[in-house]
This record gives structure tokens, C-alpha cells and sequence, in this order.
């Protein structure tokens, strides 16, 4: 469906609703991900093919904090010359905000890298932290080169010592610099990136100030399924460290694999934000882990066959397996979803998905970003800009013509997101607006929440 006709629909909406495969909600007693797959146009009009999108989407269950799983973390810290000053005392004090918040006994490894990759701490339980921050103050001094590569290949040589299943393996990455030592170009980081997801090792890159690589840090996080964070200014380095501590402790799912089978007859056309493996009819999604009450997503742009009125077809079946870090199961569902169809235009209208209709514009003005990106880099900042302020007024607009207050406030924070956006190409030197916007692109993809 196309914006125009979506904004059509959407404005003769009711705040009915209409529900369909959706998965048995667990009890307050089960440690089951809530799943749910849905068109976003589940009746359409007889005899007509319009692009329609398929959502799977997986929510975290509650965690209580006495409930956290086990983590294995190995902090990856830059002290090149590059970081003299504020930013490797910034660096050291998130360090140590780092340590003291795991338990004792989770697993923690220090590596420091400038000219070469040095084991500041090996990897080992937290039970004296004193000693962990005497050592953390006394050795991460700045001086040298980025061996940024043998930073990363060293801390998953330390997390693999005591890799389990059952726990949050996790590689924090900080860098305010261009690898300079040893494989640097972001084919080899993101290789990099592959092994250690394969290993269910997740890698989250931090750059700080205007000087490292963001497509390097990001393809460096996006293989493994790791987060993505700029930051400008080395005093909000901690609030950083906070934001992806949230996130490491809440990690209630790890090895989702997400498996859809369309029907003959269904065309798929692309996926929406998340990459997968699209072949003939089969499509296939896979998550390194999902967290406590926070969505992720799978969207499938298709094109259904044509029906007849009050006709009912099976459009997919669905299934998600993952393993469940609270039980030390592996969870299976599987669902089916099935498309209708009907001569009245206004059925069709009061069927639509609003939330899955706005996740989809979001998606797509997302893929128009990076194509700003692009102009960025061809110097063309007049015409980046126009595109990301066109991304905002379609956002405003489709805000205006929703009426569920879930979709309503998604297209509110994306129109909101992508003004600040245009506000920072307009005002702020190519280097730092690029980083923001890299920034911003990875998190939608990925559905990085922001805290």
C-alpha cells in the first residue's frame, strides 16, 4: 500500500480494532516471549495486489532485577594518544561504573589497546573489585597508536574462556579514532563482527568525539547484533555506559531464529530494516537476543495473490525458536497468517494495522536516510537535508491521520527524531551531523532502544 492510499484509509479509521494470529499470551508465571504476526492490511479489496506488510514481533517477558541472567563482559578500551586528557579519565570512570555494577560472580576482562592489545585484566569473576579499579587507574594511560582489530580479537579471546549459553556474552568497544594498526578497513571489522556473532558474542562500539568510523563501528556491531552509540562530547561517556548496561542485564533471550513460509502465490519483496535470507518463498531472521518488555521485529514487504469476496486464505506460517536464558530452554511457536478479502472499501479501511503501517514509513524513510548519508559525502548537504525534513513531514503527517495511541505516538517520536536530525545537518559541521545520522539509521534498523 502506498503512503497516499494508507493516509486515505487511515483517515476514515474507527479506534476499532481487529486481531489476528496472535499468539497465547503467557501467564504472569511464564518466562515466554510474547509473539504476535499480523498484516498490516489483513482484509483487502477483491481482485487487487497491493503491497501489504508482514510484522513478527517478539517482546521480552518481565525480568525482575534479582532475576538477571549471567554476564560475561569484556570492556575493550582505546588509550591511544588520541584519548589524552578528559576522555581517558571519562574512559577509566566508565570503566569502573562498569565493574561495579556486575555481581560477583560475573565475568569481567579488561583489554587496553593503542600500538597493540594489552590484557589490562583477564578474564575472571568480579569478587574483588577494589583491586579491578586500583589496576584499571594504574595502567589505561593514553599513548600510541589504534590497534582496533586486535582490541576486539583479544576481548573475544577472553570472553570464549568461560562462554556459555545460558549467559550474556558481551563486548563493550570504545574508540575516539581511525584504526591505525594492524586490519582496518570495515570489510575486515565487520568480518570480525560476523565471528563473533556466530559465537553468540554481541559487540557494542561506543565512538567518541568526531574522529573515529562510524560505518566501520557500525558494521562492526551490526553482524554480531550489537548496539550503536555516538558520543560527541566525552562527559555523556557514562550515560552511555548506563544505556548499554540496561541493556546487558535485561537480556532474557538469546539465537532467535525467525522462520516464515510463504504461500504459492505470495510474492516477498524485501525486508524492512533487519537483514535475513530471502530464498524463493522462505525467509529466514535471525536476532542475537532480545530484552526484558522491549519489542523487536521482524517486516516483510509482500504482495498477496488476488481473492474473491469473503475469501480466506493461509497468506504464511510462521515459526520463532530461541533460547530462553531464564528457563535454559529452547523456546519454539509457530503461528499462521491467513489474508481476506471483501467488495467494501470500508472493511478494508477498519482492518488496518496502524502500528504496523507507521512501523513500515518509519523503516522506509530509515533507507531514505542513508541515501542522505550518501549525499552527505557527495557534498550535497542542501539536498541530504530536504530529504530528511521531507522524512519528517510525512512522519507529522501520518501522526495526524492515526488513531490507536501506540501508533500515534511511534509516528510522534519519528517525526520528532528525524527534525533533530535535519536541525544538526543544518547547524553542525558534515563530520559530527554524519555521525548522528549513522547513528540514528543503525538504531531503527535494529530497533536500538533509546534510554
Amino acid at each position: 500500500m502506498n503512503l497516499k492510499y494508507l493516509l486515505s484509509a487511515l483517515a476514515f479509521l474507527s479506534c476499532s480494532t481487529f486481531t489476528l494470529n496472535v499468539s497465547a499470551m503467557p501467564t504472569d508465571n511464564e518466562a515466554k516471549i510474547i509473539t504476535k504476526a499480523e498484516l498490516s492490511a489483513p482484509i483487502i479489496l477483491e481482485n487487487t495486489q497491493e503491497n501489504n506488510y508482514l510484522k513478527i514481533s517478539l517482546t521480552g517477558f518481565k525480568q525482575d532485577e534479582t532475576e538477571k541472567s549471567p554476564i560475561n563482559l569484556s570492556l575493550v578500551i582505546d588509550r591511544s594518544g588520541s584519548m589524552s586528557g578528559d576522555r581517558i579519565e571519562k574512559a577509566r570512570e566508565a570503566a569502573i561504573m562498569a565493574i561495579n555494577m556486575l555481581k560477583d560472580d560475573d565475568i569481567v576482562s579488561v583489554i587496553a589497546y593503542s600500538d597493540n592489545a594489552y590484557l589490562i585484566i583477564p578474564a575472571t569473576k568480579v569478587k574483588n573489585k577494589n583491586e579491578m579499579i586500583k589496576i584499571i587507574n594504574d595502567t589505561i594511560k593514553p599513548g600510541g597508536s589504534t590497534a582496533l582489530f586486535a582490541g576486539v580479537s583479544k576481548g573475544i579471546t577472553e570472553v570464549n574462556k568461560f562462554i556459555k549459553k545460558n549467559q550474556v556474552n558481551r563486548i563493550i568497544l570504545l574508540s575516539d579514532g581511525q584504526a591505525n594498526i594492524g586490519p582496518s578497513t570495515t570489510k575486515e571489522l565487520a568480518d570480525l563482527g560476523q565471528v563473533a556473532g556466530k559465537q553468540g558474542i554481541a559487540v557494542t562500539t561506543i565512538g567518541l568525539g568526531n574522529g573515529y568510523n562510524e560505518d566501520l563501528m557500525t558494521a562492526l556491531a551490526g553482524f554480531s547484533d550489537g548496539n550503536h552509540a555516538y558520543v560527541e562530547n566525552s562527559a555523556d561517556l557514562e550515560t552511555a555506559f548506563v544505556r548499554e548496561f540496561n541493556d546487558v542485564m535485561s537480556v532474557v533471550a538469546q539465537e532467535v531464529v525467525v522462520t516464515i513460509k510463504l504461500q504459492d502465490g505470495v510474492k516477498p519483496v524485501r525486508l524492512l530494516g533487519r537483514d535475513g535470507d530471502i530464498l524463493g518463498n522462505n525467509v529466514t531472521v535471525k536476532m542475537n537476543q532480545l530484552y526484558s518488555n522491549q519489542e523487536k521485529y521482524v517486516l516483510l514487504e509482500v504482495v498477496p495473490p488476488k481473492g474473491k469476496e469473503s475469501e480466506n486464505k493461509l497468506l504464511a506460517d510462521v515459526s520463532i525458536s530461541y533460547d530462553n536464558l531464564k528457563t535454559h530452554h529452547k523456546d519454539t511457536f509457530n503461528d499462521q497468517v491467513n489474508i481476506s478479502y471483501s467488495k467494501s472499501p470500508q472493511a478494508v479501511q477498519a482492518a488496518v494495522k496502524e502500528e504496523i503501517v507507521v512501523d513500515s514509513a518509519i523503516q522506509k524513510a530509515n533507507i531514505e536516510n542513508t541515501r542522505a548519508i550518501k549525499l552527505l559525502d557527495e557534498g550535497k548537504k542542501d539536498e541530504a537535508n530536504k530529504i530528511i525534513q521531507q522524512n519528517a513531514a510525512d512522519m507529522d503527517a501520518l501522526a495526524i491521520s492515526v488513531n490507536t495511541p501506540a501508533a500515534k505516538t511511534k509516528a510522534i517520536l519519528g517525526m520528532e527524531a528525524n527534525k533533530k536530525l535535519a536541525t544538526e545537518v543544518e547547524t553542525k559541521d558534515v563530520s559530527s551531523s554524519r555521525k548522528s545520522l549513522k547513528e540514528s539509521t543503525y538504531s531503527t534498523e535494529k530497533q536500538q532502544i533509546k534510554k
